[in-house]
């Protein structure tokens, strides 16, 4: 059997081990490794079961990050002096309980220490020691042809602290943080907080939000805490630790922050004219035609995003009609299906041409105005009289959609580029209807990275367009150009 190279050790130890100084400490079994391992799995036990407890402060909020060698527990800022002071590099964070090691300056992930987590004090040991890799030629060959070394978090991204069932907040607080449109207003003074006299404002705190992000002195996690009680004073539903909706998360924080904005228009009917208005809301046309007069009823609505069935094609294909052969649902198909004529049955309509009686008729909904930032809800979340469930299942959507199709002049020569968008953003849920867990894949520049509470991942473009998604968000291409 051959042994591994020692060209070949670091790409080895980093896919078979959390990190190459890891490595150091596992790779050879004897009784350095068995104390380190025996060491990380009293100081992983030491922290005991996570305070569900309503009545946190601040300052409990913000994790500590025990030393695995000496049991000394240590704030963020202490951990570098510690490790300078002991040589002790390896901690528990104390929220989550992974690992961090201060040579990576990063949160590091090992198969074989995350198996005794779930195992009993008996056998945990023996769980992690177990490699998943021989140290064959054959397995040396694809961790060299298949690893690569993972950047760290510190380029230019950061996690949120998930402060008690709030990831829905940070997966909508990360998109945002991540728009170059936000970007330029919050960063650019576009809401001033020395001059807003509104308690409890809204803007304020996601103006508060960027800055941290964006603070050089601070590259790791940070807890979105006044933006979290900002939207609890702001709506009792949202107060409290229970799970949300992250879809209608997103509908309040775009209504607070158009209200926060200076000269806005509480009615959208009149033309509000205010940087959010502008950013988030678009208009939905609703068209009834009479199937006897033909008579047409037209409505216009504010949206600030579109929630398309992800079932439609499925029912069609069920009931043999022509939704094409893919048996995997598209962002496009569920388009055209939201836009496409449907039929009303009598009694639902009444039809003014026809002195108001109820008639037959023909509604069709069409996009008659698109924001700049577009926000799409794949609805998985399904609402009966006498059941609740989630449609699970991945929806093929694009990086680049052109939406001039599902726009009131779908046939129109205009300039097609004033109808481009650029996926930004998207948002997953894992889990049962009322016990799941939210985590958002978000563009950085030219690269995509997953953000998981404080946890960030660099991902490949393949895997995020892999996801089962339930929000997406698209960027307008260029602003310039953007339709009337």
């Amino acid at each position: 059997m051959a042994t591994a190279t020692v060209a070949s050790f670091s790409l080895l130890s980093e896919a078979e081990f959390g990190c190459e100084h890891l490595a150091s400490q596992l790779i050879h079994d004897g009784p350095a490794s068995n104390h380190f391992r025996t060491s990380f799995i009293k100081a992983h036990n030491s922290l005991g079961r996570h305070d569900t407890s309503k009545t946190a402060s601040s300052s409990l909020l913000k994790p500590k990050y025990n030393c695995i060698t000496c049991s000394e527990p240590c704030m963020n800022g202490d951990r570098k002096t510690h490790t300078e002071k002991t040589g002790h590099q390896f901690y528990i964070e104390s929220r989550n309980r992974g690992l961090f090691c201060q040579g990576c300056e990063d949160m590091v992930y090992d198969h074989g220490l995350e198996q005794y987590k779930s195992a009993t004090p008996e056998n945990s040991l023996q769980a992690a020691k177990k490699r998943r890799f021989s140290d064959s030629s054959t397995d040396e060959l694809y961790v060299k042809s298949n690893a690569s070394k993972r950047p760290c978090a510190k380029q230019g991204v950061r996690g949120l602290f998930n402060l008690g069932q709030t990831c829905y907040l940070n997966v909508i607080l990360q998109t945002m943080l991540h728009d170059p449109i936000l970007n330029t207003y919050f960063l650019g003074n576009g809401h001033q907080p020395h001059d807003c006299t509104a308690s409890d404002c809204i803007g304020c705190a996601v103006t508060e939000a960027f800055a941290d992000f964006n603070s050089i002195e601070k590259p790791e996690g940070f807890a979105a805490l006044n933006l979290l009680l900002a939207s609890w004073r702001a709506s009792p539903t949202l107060a409290g630790y229970q799970q949300q909706d992250a879809h209608e998360y997103y509908q309040f924080l775009v209504d607070k922050l158009h209200t926060s904005a200076e000269g806005h228009l509480e009615s959208h009917e009149k033309g509000c004219t205010c940087f959010f208005h502008r950013t988030f809301y678009g208009k939905l046309r609703s068209s009834v035609t009479c199937d006897k007069c033909g008579n047409v009823t037209k409505t216009e609505d504010p949206i600030v995003d579109l929630s398309l069935d992800v079932q439609v094609q499925a029912k069609k294909r069920a009931m043999g009609g022509s939704t094409g052969p893919s048996s995997t649902p598209t962002l496009n198909g569920c388009l055209e299906s939201f836009t496409s004529p449907e039929k009303l049955m009598a009694g639902v309509y009444n039809c003014s041409g026809c002195g108001g009686t109820p008639q037959k008729a023909t509604k069709q909904l069409r996009i008659k105005k698109l924001p700049a930032i577009l926000c799409m809800q794949l609805k998985r979340f399904e609402h009966t009289f006498s059941v609740s469930e989630k449609v699970e299942g991945r929806i093929d959507f694009p990086l680049t959609i052109n939406m001039l199709p599902y726009t009131t002049n779908p046939n129109s020569t205009v300039d097609k580029t004033r109808y481009i968008y650029d996926l930004s953003s998207a948002v997953v849920h894992k889990g049962k209807l009322d016990a799941g867990h939210y985590y958002v894949y978000c563009r950085q520049g030219e690269e995509w990275m997953l953000f998981n509470d404080d946890q960030v991942t660099p991902v490949t473009e393949s895997e995020v367009l892999g996801v089962d998604a339930y929000l997406l968000f698209y960027n307008l291409r260029c602003l310039s150009n953007a339709a009337p």
